[in-house]
C-alpha cells in the first residue's frame, strides 16, 4: 500500500499533464480545431525566386526634308514622315541600325546609328535629282519650245519646276539660261535703233520686245529685262508715231499719244537703269520732236558721255543746238560727231546747214560733200535743198525741187523727218516760180 505522501505526488504529477496536454493541442489546430497541416501537401525546399531585368529600349525620332518621305530601318519599310516631316519610333530596342530616307525626285540618304540610352533625334535633308528634268527642259529648248501659246514649253516647265522645288540653284541658273536665249537678239537691236534707225524694221522691234518681256516673265526681279521691254516699248510708239506721219500735240489724238507714251517708256527705262545710253538717246530724240531742245541737248549730253564711242548722241546735241538757234555750238556738236564718225553723213548736212545759217559760205559745200558721202541720207539731201530753195536764183531753185523730192523718196517711211512739211515746201517752191 502506498503511504500517504506518495499518493500525494501521484496526484500533483497527474494535474500537471492535463493542464498541459490541452495547450499543446491548442497550439497545433486552426480556429476550426484542425491542425494547421492537414490536407497540404509537402512539396519539399522551395525554390527560390529569380529576377530578371526587361532589355532596354529608346525612342527614335527622324526629321525629313522634304516632308512624307518613306523610311526604311535595316532595309524594312518602317513608315513615311508626316506634313511636317516627322516620324517616331517607339521602344526601340538598343544596338546598331541602319537608317535610310528615300522619296521620288530625290537622293535617298542611308546613315548607321548606335541606339544607346538616350532618345536620339536623326536629320535628314535630302538633296533633289533633277537628272531627269534637266534631260527634259534640254529637250524643250532644243526644240525651241520656249514659251506659248504651245504647251509644254519651257516657261512653264520652269515654273512647275520651281513650285516642286523652291530655291534650288539649279532651277535658278535654268531660269538664267532660258532668259540669256531669249534675250540674244536684244544687243544687236539696240545698237541698231541707234547707229542706223533709218534701217530699222518693226518687225524687228517687236522681236527684241517679245524676248525681254518673256525673260521678264523667267526672272520677274532683274531690272535690266524691265528696262530693256521698257525701252523697246518707247522706240516701238516713236516707230507709230514717225511712220503715222508725225501728228502735232494738237493733231491726231493717235499720233500725239504715240509720242507721248514713247517719252513715257523711255523714261521708265532709265529710271530702272540709269546708264542706258541708247534710252537717253531716243529719249533726246523725242525730246527734240517735242520742241523742248534744252530738255533734248541735256539727254544727248548724257548719252554721249555714256557712249563716248557712238557719233549718234553728238549729232543729235548738234541738232538741239540748231533748233535752239545756238549755230556755234551745233557747228562744234557736228565736227565732234565728225571725228567719231567721218563717214557720218547726217553729221556733215548738220555741220553744212549750221554753217549755212550762221552765214558761212562753206556750208553749201559742207552739204554738197554729206550727199557724195552717202547718196542714201535723205536728210542730206533735205538740207540741201532747203539751202538751194532760199537762193535767188532760178537755177537753184529748180536744184532745191529736185533735192527735196528725192528726199522724200529716201524717206518713204517718215522715219528722218516729216514728209508732209517737205510736200509743203515743194508746193512753195512751185508757187514761188510763178
Amino acid at each position: 500500500m502506498c503511504s500517504t505522501k506518495e499518493i500525494l505526488k501521484l496526484h500533483l504529477a497527474l494535474c500537471c499533464l492535463f493542464i498541459l496536454v490541452p495547450s499543446a493541442l491548442a497550439l497545433a489546430q486552426d480556429p476550426s480545431g484542425r491542425p494547421k497541416d492537414a490536407g497540404k501537401k509537402k512539396t519539399g525546399t522551395r525554390k527560390p525566386v529569380v529576377k530578371t531585368d526587361s532589355q532596354p529600349t529608346v525612342i527614335l525620332t527622324v526629321l525629313t526634308d522634304p516632308p512624307q518621305s518613306a523610311v526604311y530601318i535595316n532595309g524594312e519599310r518602317r513608315g513615311q514622315t508626316n506634313a511636317d516631316g516627322r516620324i517616331q519610333f517607339e521602344k526601340l530596342p538598343v544596338g546598331h541600325y541602319s537608317v535610310e530616307v528615300r522619296k521620288e525626285g530625290y537622293h535617298p540618304i542611308l546613315r548607321g546609328f548606335e541606339a544607346g540610352s538616350e532618345e536620339p533625334t536623326l536629320v535628314f535633308k535630302l538633296e533633289p535629282n533633277l537628272e531627269d528634268y534637266l534631260k527634259q527642259f534640254d529637250a524643250l529648248m532644243s526644240a525651241g519650245k520656249l514659251s506659248g501659246p504651245e504647251s509644254p514649253n519651257a516657261i512653264e516647265f520652269l515654273d512647275t519646276l520651281s513650285k516642286k522645288f523652291p530655291g534650288r540653284p539649279e532651277v535658278e541658273r535654268l531660269r538664267v539660261v532660258l532668259a540669256a536665249k531669249f534675250t540674244e537678239v536684244v544687243p544687236p537691236v539696240v545698237t541698231h535703233t541707234v547707229v542706223d534707225w533709218r534701217a530699222v524694221t518693226r518687225n524687228e522691234l517687236l522681236q527684241a520686245l517679245n524676248g525681254l518681256t518673256n525673260a521678264t516673265m523667267v526672272k520677274p526681279d532683274d531690272t535690266r529685262f524691265q528696262a530693256g521691254a521698257a525701252y523697246f516699248r518707247g522706240v516701238l510708239a516713236l516707230y507709230d508715231w514717225q511712220t503715222s506721219g508725225r501728228p502735232q500735240a494738237g493733231g491726231a489724238s493717235s499720233g500725239a499719244g504715240n509720242l507721248a507714251s514713247a517719252r513715257s517708256e523711255l523714261e521708265k527705262a532709265l529710271s530702272l537703269q540709269d546708264s542706258f545710253a541708247a534710252a537717253r538717246y531716243q529719249l533726246g530724240k523725242v525730246l527734240l520732236y517735242s520742241s523742248d531742245g534744252a530738255a533734248a541737248e541735256a539727254s544727248f549730253l548724257r548719252a554721249s558721255q555714256a557712249e563716248p564711242g557712238w557719233s549718234q548722241p553728238r549729232t543729235g546735241l548738234g541738232e538741239a543746238y540748231y533748233q535752239m538757234s545756238k549755230y556755234k555750238e551745233a557747228i562744234d556738236a557736228f565736227k565732234k560727231a565728225l571725228e567719231i564718225e567721218p563717214k557720218n553723213a547726217t553729221a556733215q548736212a548738220g555741220l553744212g546747214l549750221a554753217r549755212w545759217s550762221k552765214g558761212e559760205k562753206d556750208g553749201v559745200k559742207d552739204l554738197e560733200r554729206a550727199v557724195q558721202m552717202d547718196p542714201g541720207c535723205a536728210v542730206a539731201h533735205l538740207h540741201l535743198g532747203t539751202v538751194y530753195s532760199q537762193s535767188k536764183s532760178k537755177k537753184d531753185v529748180a536744184k532745191a525741187e529736185g533735192e527735196l523730192k528725192t528726199a522724200i523718196q529716201l524717206n518713204a517711211n517718215n522715219l528722218e523727218f516729216a514728209n508732209s512739211d517737205v510736200e509743203q515746201r515743194i508746193a512753195d517752191l512751185k508757187k514761188k516760180k510763178k
